[in-house]
């Protein structure tokens, strides 16, 4: 018996053995032979087949052994450069960073395994500020600036035709830089800078370190702390978390919008998702300030998605929208709303509007008309609306249109002068577009918005802007 469960012993420190070996090997070379594995290990490759029965089944046992490193180890330290490297082609494993890296760690990890791919020890991640006007560094070297000014971005992302203007700035400011951008869905979330480097090896890992900041985000605040500058009130805390992706394409069409925040209300959101009935769209904006409008757009917000999860129809979202409102045990509860939905086979946007807001149509040729058709009363306010005859309105949209909604924070947002900005700055900053890009056009107006005066938002800023083809 004791010499059976020496055999045993045996063959398991051997199996062990292959697999630190076979883990090492990989790592140099993903297509690394069974024949190169076992001549390593200095093991025959019978050997080899007898314990894994293939080199897929070796290459899964290493897989698993390396995700059962003990936690405790792990948030000791940041991991040796290249143990994120999977055993593929891919440069970090997504599907496992998690379970190798404690979030709070995976900025100063993908700084390692950058500097391992540059050969080069001056490497640092950036991401983009909440308001799109700053890179704000995550962690690596402080031979960087701590901020680098962006005025090219939409809210914390910057769109496609933003990064040759950010590329042409770093080279001016920061001589010897280069740029792999932090890229995901067509928009990026940051950017990876090395000195002196060959910017190759750098874009690949660049990609998938934004997938693993999108998964690991929710784990953790050091992102988002990174991203804000100033101190926020709860009400625009909790606005933040409301918020999509600011950029997004979709079927037969791309999306960009972003709300301003006034760091005071709180109370503007807005939200899409591509489902099978076509894209969902809205805006809304919560009268009053603080954690009473954080309160209305948030529960306004839940039926919204509530509804539209169902592919309930637009009369009835906008009605359960309402009846969840008056549900709120104060007066003031009011909600001006557009809820929109984009079929891309008809090319044809459908929206009913609650409040004095209306969408826009931008025209090939940059005029700018009101969609037609009335709208209902604010939700919250007047009569339910389970006994309104809620309209929806169509309209087909062609190649060089757009559809913009704004918030009443844009229109209102007051100049030097005292006196409001009104439509006008839709109609400068339409005119001004070098090319009519959603991205294009809510950055452009975002700097309208922010350049009319020294002073903070007096409100919630929001720009939803919508083409039926992917321009960018």
């Amino acid at each position: 018996m004791a010499q059976a469960d020496g055999r045993r012993r045996d063959a398991r420190d051997n199996r062990d053995r292959i697999l630190d070996v076979a883990a090492a090997v990989l790592r140099r070379s993903a297509d690394a032979t069974v024949d190169e594995i076992a001549q390593a290990a200095g093991v025959s490759r019978a050997t080899v087949y007898r314990h894994f029965g293939s080199r897929d089944g070796l290459v899964i046992a290493v897989r698993r052994a390396l995700a059962q490193v003990e936690t405790h180890d792990a948030t000791q330290r940041v991991r040796p450069a290249g143990e994120l490297a999977g055993l593929g082609p891919a440069v970090l494993d997504v599907t496992e960073v998690l379970n190798k890296v404690p979030p709070q760690l995976l900025g100063e990890q993908i700084v390692a395994e950058a500097e391992r791919q540059a050969g080069v020890r001056s490497v640092a991640i950036y991401l983009v500020d909440i308001d799109g006007t700053r890179l704000r560094r995550l962690s690596g070297s402080p031979e960087f600036p701590a901020e680098i000014e962006l005025p090219l971005a939409v809210g914390p992302e910057i769109p496609r035709d933003g990064l040759a203007l950010l590329r042409e700035g770093l080279r001016r400011d920061l001589p010897g830089a280069v740029m792999a951008p932090m890229m995901l869905r067509g928009r990026a979330i940051g950017v990876l800078l090395a000195l002196d480097a060959h910017v190759e090896p750098l874009l690949e890992l660049a990609r998938q370190a934004a997938a693993c900041i999108a998964l690991a985000e929710v784990h953790t605040d050091v992102f988002d702390a990174t991203r804000r500058r100033k101190d926020i009130n709860a009400a625009s805390e909790i606005q933040q978390n409301l918020l999509p992706p600011r950029i997004a394409r979709v079927s037969g069409g791309l999306l960009a919008g972003n709300v301003l925040p006034s760091y005071e209300v709180g109370g503007d959101w807005f939200d899409y998702a591509e489902n099978p009935d076509g894209v969902w769209i809205a805006v809304a904006d919560a009268a009053g300030r603080g954690t009473a409008a954080a309160a209305t757009a948030a529960v306004t917000l839940g039926a919204f998605r509530a509804r539209r999860r169902r592919e309930a129809p637009l009369e009835e979202t906008i009605r359960y929208m309402d009846a969840t409102v008056r549900e709120l045990p104060y007066p003031d509860a009011v909600s001006n709303v557009i809820v929109a939905r984009w079929h891309g086979p008809a090319a044809t946007f459908v929206w009913i509007g609650c409040g004095p807001g209306v969408p826009y149509l931008i025209g090939a040729d940059r005029s700018i008309t009101p969609l037609p058709g009335p709208t209902s009363d604010s939700l919250g306010r007047g009569r339910p609306a389970s006994e309104r005859d809620l309209i929806a309105h169509h309209q087909r949209l062609g190649e060089g249109e757009m559809v913009v909604m704004i918030s009443d924070g844009v229109t209102e947002r007051r100049h030097r002068d005292g006196g409001q900005i009104g439509l006008g700055a839709l109609e400068r900053t339409v005119a001004s577009l070098d090319q009519a890009t959603p991205p294009a056009l809510v950055r452009a107006l975002e700097h309208e918005i922010i350049s009319a005066s020294d002073d903070l938002l007096e409100d919630d800023a929001t720009i939803v802007c919508f083409a039926p083809s992917s321009l960018d």
